[in-house]
């Protein structure tokens, strides 16, 4: 299919980050939606929790701070954050992060130390980037970069048993672009459980070729047209609003974008 080199470009896209990716790859109308300009700031007890263990832990192994330094420094995240809340008037769950906040401490005190058998990191949040064949980059943020390797940090309450497809693809663009061997780390957390549990992200030519395969479908859709409402209709979409599967939420901006978008009343 013909492709227009300034189809990015018409939609303000500058590059593809692993996260507009893994959207693409699930959900392909909402990625649509949101780069129409209907989405919200998002906020969850669980991605506040995730922000503030891994400032902690990146204090933890950049510095030689100590470990109640780098719980307040977690702690800081969350004052930031709850600003951010205060400011863009978002709904929010305070009962649900205090539970996951009061833990905050103890999983410091255990995985910083953990943590820095590692070694010291020659970076933290740092960009990365590298062309794929398509005229914008592949472009994403490293949590942490080792001589030997780039790691990036998740926290789960759930036991991981694998790799998910959506740290895969991220991670192996992170290792392609630093040429850097790819682990994930997860901060495991649950009632009775504190732990660091690593992977090493396998597949990584594989992922390679997926990511770049589903790119080069974004650029595809985009080149249909410069109007949104043209794309969306050639598109044949038919995006799932209903908020039946927990997995597949939607704000009440992108439903409104949505049935917009894709004729949803007629």
């Amino acid at each position: 299919m013909k492709t227009n080199d300034k189809a990015f470009e018409k939609y303000g896209i500058k590059y593809l980050s692993p996260s507009a990716i893994n959207k693409f790859r699930k959900n392909p109308a909402k990625w649509l939606v949101n780069i129409a300009g209907y989405r919200d700031p998002i906020f969850s007890p669980a991605m506040t929790y995730g922000i503030a263990i891994e400032q902690g832990i990146t204090m933890g192994v950049m510095t030689s701070a100590s470990i109640n330094d780098c719980i307040d420094s977690a702690m800081n995240e969350y004052d930031r954050i709850y600003k951010k809340i205060e400011d863009e008037k978002a709904k929010y769950d305070f009962a649900k992060c205090l539970e996951k906040q009061i833990t905050v401490g103890e999983v410091l005190e255990k995985i910083i130390p953990m943590y820095r058998q590692f070694g010291k990191p020659i970076a933290c949040q740092e960009w990365v980037e590298i062309y794929l064949d398509l005229p914008i980059p592949f472009k994403g943020i490293v949590d942490l970069l080792y001589e030997d390797s780039v790691r990036d940090l998740k926290t789960t309450g759930i036991m991981p048993k694998a790799v998910k497809t959506d740290y895969q693809n991220q991670l192996s663009i992170y290792s392609l672009a630093t040429s850097k061997k790819p682990y994930v780390d997860y901060v495991y957390v649950t009632k009775y459980k504190r732990e660091l549990i690593s992977f090493d992200v396998p597949n990584v030519e594989e992922n390679i070729k997926n990511a770049r395969r589903i790119a080069m479908k974004m650029w595809q859709l985009l080149s249909f047209s410069s109007d949104i409402h043209e794309v969306c209709a050639m598109s044949c979409l038919e995006p799932d609003i209903s908020n039946e599967d927990f997995m597949n939420q939607w704000s009440d901006t992108e439903i409104k974008g949505a049935t917009e978008l894709f004729n949803l009343n007629t």
